[in-house]
């Protein structure tokens, strides 16, 4: 469920909770759109991770899918005047042109190599939560930006040498097409020590949509690879999969394991168990993918994500079926589906994130060691009047449908993490309704009610433990349609 286009743009906020030892609270400005210098340690998760040494020792292992085209900053300006600030909420996507709702938090201008030293931030922040490297798609382009992949495994080795960079090579998809860009620009690479690399020292391919070519295109990709001295291991990421007992099975000889784009919407999470027990019949691995939501302004299409319950269910269900790998898709393709921290969002779905990250690859429910709020939902209703459509990519007006999958919902969801049982409650002006919530992670949901901005509560006892409030209003009526989850909360930390 993607296309080759992308994107990313304007505004911001780093969306943090405040904590304190009665009443802490929380609404930070959502245009401050720069990041926090960190200037005290401290944990900024409800769970107290494991060391990233001991997380890396477990063959359990989580990547996060990086777009190149939308990295922290594209021309190194402020964000208020930034390529970014233009491409948020442009309205035009015609021509490949972006119109994004959401972009990465923005920064201060830097001095020196600023690309590097973005991809350095972004890869603490993907540490920070347990994520153990980056799939990195790249090809040799006119196109600086995808030309990038020596900053990123210079950035990885000057942040921490244990963080791994997975090729991810785009190829020419036309029939009869030739091999050698790929193997020339993986052998160019391969003996970077921050490439990843399997315990008996095989380069782990994971392209995207790799079945544009035949098994045996790919199958001389690894043949000529070996001869240069270069051993791989494919890992192919499928436009979509359904894991029966025969799809695919063409490629189980030249495959290390099996992994797709994955589904959009929390009904189609089930399949991944199938998917799993298939690869592991064939003798693979299973690189199961995990996404936030999907939401594409360029032409319409959104898919019903249930605020953070695609996310949660997709990292249960590789927590469940025995996944060997997860991907996180996207780390930051702005125009369709991204987990990275950002201006609309702040860390809240990282955060979320870390909780089942822990789960995986320790193989026990973490426990909650600090109280944190997260909450999830929309800046309008989906059936709200709008006054103006957006140009599509293709230039037609644009009007955001479902197009399959679950249907369209319209709920404001409080994701609680508690040290030990409490009240939430969710406040929307004078609809107000509470939950009795048990210690670890509660889900609580409850009708969206536009015309307001929503609060959220923990109590104890009668006294206010933590309360968020959203920075985002939810809108009766709106100028144009915005169908992405906003999100925020947490735990008032300075964060990278």
């Amino acid at each position: 469920m993607r296309t080759r286009t992308r994107l990313v743009a304007a505004l911001a906020a780093v969306l943090v909770a405040g904590a304190s030892a009665t009443a802490a609270t929380a609404a930070p400005d959502r245009h401050q759109a720069r990041a926090s210098a960190a200037t005290s340690e401290c944990n900024p998760l409800p769970v107290t991770l494991p060391a990233p040494a001991q997380l890396r020792a477990s063959p359990k292992k989580v990547f996060a899918y990086y777009f190149p085209p939308f990295p922290v900053s594209i021309d190194n300006k402020a964000p208020e005047s930034d390529s970014y600030s233009r491409w948020q909420y442009s309205l035009d996507s015609e021509g490949g042109a972006y119109d994004l709702r959401d972009r990465p938090i923005g920064r201060d201008p830097r001095s020196g190599d600023w690309k590097q030293a973005d991809f350095e931030t972004e890869i603490r922040r993907a540490i920070q939560v347990g994520i153990d490297g980056f799939i990195f798609e790249y090809h040799d382009s006119g196109d600086a930006r995808w030309n990038q992949l020596p900053a990123m495994l210079a950035a990885a080795k000057a942040v921490d040498p244990g963080f791994r960079i997975m090729l991810g090579p785009d190829f020419p998809t036309a029939a009869g097409a030739a091999n050698d860009p790929v193997v020339d620009i993986v052998a160019r690479y391969a003996d970077d020590p921050s490439v990843y690399k399997l315990d008996d020292g095989r380069v782990v391919l994971a392209p995207f949509y790799p079945e544009r070519q035949s098994v045996a295109w790919w199958k001389s990709v690894e043949d000529k690879l070996a001869a240069e001295g270069v051993p791989t291991a494919l890992v192919p990421i499928f436009l979509s999969w359904g894991g029966g007992t025969t799809e695919r099975s063409d490629w189980n000889d030249i495959v290390y394991g099996y992994s797709q784009w994955g589904t959009r919407f929390v009904g189609g999470t089930g399949t991944y168990a199938k998917d799993s027990a298939t690869a592991h019949a064939r003798g693979r691995i299973w690189m199961q993918p995990a996404a936030f939501e999907d939401t594409r302004s360029y032409d319409g299409r959104y898919w019903e994500s249930s605020n953070s319950g695609l996310l949660r269910s997709s990292l249960q269900t590789a927590i469940d079926s025995d996944a060997d790998w997860v991907s996180l898709i996207t780390w930051n393709d702005y125009t369709e589906s991204w987990v990275s921290p950002s201006a609309e969002r702040g860390y809240a779905v990282t955060d979320v994130a870390s909780y089942y990250v822990d789960a995986f690859k320790t193989g026990a429910t973490p426990a909650v060691t600090q109280d944190a709020l997260y909450y999830f939902h929309r800046s309008q209703p989906t059936d709200a009047p709008f006054a103006r459509q957006p140009v599509g990519r293709d230039g037609s007006p644009v009007t955001m449908h479902v197009p399959n999958g679950d249907p369209a919902s319209d709920k404001v969801e409080l994701v609680a993490f508690l040290t030990t049982p409490g009240t939430l409650t969710i406040t929307q002006g004078s609809d107000s309704h509470s939950e009795t919530a048990g210690a670890g992670l509660t889900s609580y949901s409850v009708p969206l009610v536009a015309g307001n901005t929503p609060v959220f509560t923990l109590t104890r006892g009668g006294a206010t433990v933590r309360s968020v409030t959203s920075t985002t209003p939810i809108r009766a009526s709106v100028d144009f349609q915005d169908m992405m989850y906003h999100a925020g909360g947490g735990v008032d930390c300075a964060r990278p």
